[in-house]
């Protein structure tokens, strides 16, 4: 039997974690119960779950101190997604037999199920305390602290992982993930060249060099990483999701619906693909499409910020200002205190809601040197080596965009074209026919000071999400130019 866990990460960047969890029959106990347990664990191992679940029960019916019965039902109650189940068959069975690190690794999994990720590093901990090298619980580990935030000691439990295992190409496309969360692109997109030099058709690696791409705003580069992981994996709807970001990206519009279809077709319960799919209809004007993806992603997955904040966009478009205030409220009630919208129309809603015409709309949004700050640690990227840092924003608006009222804030001071910024051939987009907006990107390269630096973009009271760089030598380099 084997335990595939699938944390839901950012960016559409999904991770598998998979280790075997199959309790072999001759570790049976001679405890006059062999066969009922054994039963169990070959109907456990061919997927009849409730079969196991029967055979566990007539063995504890004879003997209720038999650990290997709770273990293996605790198991086939995971694999029916009754994880609380499980975890009370989990403890029966640590409490008659103590010390089992793959007793605890299985309780930390149905906890990390849960999302109760601190239960699961306990129990994570307590393996190792039983075998140090047990490679399974580190890489465990590692995927719940990523879920924390906590991406420094993933990163180190992750770097166990390849000291006990140098070939594990999982492991190093997983520290590549835990990177780039962290803002390292470089070393990310290293990571994630060492897994594919391990395993070529590794499609988790094929993905994320796609996405490190994609973060940096180069899109074109990234369609054709996804391309590969499609080719390799034509089954995969990240694959295809992912590919669709880029094209919308692009303003390639049927491409990315084509790919969105597709990956539903795939998983008609992605709740990212639908978020994106949502957001491909609102840009195209279509606000009944928009609330119904949406609408739909949220009822998969009621966690995501993002998707309220997208709704409340596609309510504040279609004039529905009630609903894109509530949607908007709760875009930040769950985004937390750090939460910095990526669609900023809350003002223009309070003013339409007073009956007042709401005739001029902007919206700035970040392309380079990350799309949506709220995907990284803290809105923070650490930068070291070269000082340089790339800027691309993209400015829609319903009127014609004036470039000399762009400007550039680092540390809420202005920063202006000279020694520390160069202001590059920036685009001049011709009005958007799906939009019918303006649009404008604007383009930079500064030099960062030493130390934690706050970046925005401001066009007349709007800005970009504030963007933190912390530049610091010891830090591994970027790869951000």
């Amino acid at each position: 039997m084997l335990h595939s866990l699938k944390p839901v990460y950012g960016i559409v960047i999904l991770l598998t974690f998979t280790f075997a969890g199959a309790v072999h029959a001759q570790n049976v106990p001679p405890d006059g119960n062999g066969p009922l347990v054994g039963s169990a664990i070959d109907k456990e191992n061919q997927a009849d779950y409730k079969g196991a679940v029967d055979d566990c029960n007539k063995a504890i019916a004879a003997n209720p101190a038999n650990a290997q019965a709770y273990m293996v039902r605790g198991l086939a109650y995971y694999d029916l997604e009754r994880y609380k189940e499980a975890i009370v068959d989990y403890d029966k069975a640590i409490r008659l037999l103590p010390g089992n690190a793959f007793y605890h690794i299985s309780r930390g999994d149905a906890y990390k199920k849960l999302k109760e990720y601190q239960n699961a590093i306990n129990d994570y901990d307590k393996a190792i305390a039983v075998n140090v090298n047990y490679i399974n619980a580190y890489v465990n580990r590692a995927n719940a602290e990523s879920e924390l935030g906590r991406f420094d000691e993933a990163i180190e439990d992750t770097k166990k992982v390849i000291e006990l295992d140098p070939k594990n190409c999982t492991a190093y496309n997983n520290l590549g993930y835990e990177k780039m969360k962290l803002g390292q692109y470089g070393d990310a997109f290293a990571d994630f060249n060492k897994a594919l030099a391990i395993n070529p058709r590794n499609e988790y690696a094929c993905i994320n060099t796609g996405s490190v791409n994609y973060w940096l705003g180069n899109y074109e580069d990234a369609i054709r990483e996804y391309k590969k992981a499609i080719e390799f994996f034509p089954k995969s709807p990240k694959g295809y999701t992912n590919r669709g970001m880029a094209e919308f990206k692009l303003g390639m519009y049927e491409e990315a619906l084509t790919d969105y279809t597709t990956s539903l077709t795939l998983d008609a319960k992605s709740a990212y693909t639908l978020l994106n799919l949502g957001e491909l209809k609102l840009t195209l004007r279509d606000y009944k499409e928009a609330v119904k993806a949406l609408c739909t992603s949220i009822s998969i997955d009621s966690t995501d910020a993002r998707a309220y904040n997208s709704l409340g966009y596609a309510y504040f478009l279609s004039k529905n200002y009630n609903h894109a205030i509530a949607s908007y409220n709760k875009a930040i009630a769950k985004g937390g205190i750090g939460y910095k919208p990526y669609y900023q129309y809350f003002d223009e809603a309070m003013y339409g809601l007073r009956k007042h015409p709401v005739s001029q709309f902007t919206n700035l949004e970040w392309i380079s040197p990350v799309e949506d700050v709220n995907k990284l640690y803290k809105g923070t990227i650490q930068l070291s080596g070269k000082p340089q840092l790339a800027i691309r924003v993209k400015i829609s608006s319903t009127k014609p965009i004036s470039k000399q009222n762009i400007q550039l804030m680092v540390n809420d001071q202005p920063m202006n074209a000279g020694d520390k910024m160069s202001i590059l051939d920036s685009k001049e987009l011709p009005k958007n026919v799906q939009t019918g907006n303006f649009e404008y990107e604007y383009h930079a390269v500064i030099q960062v000071s030493p130390g934690q630096n706050v970046l925005k973009v401001v066009y007349g009271n709007k800005h970009t999400p504030e963007l933190n760089i912390v530049y610091n030598t010891q830090i591994s380099e970027a790869f951000l130019n």
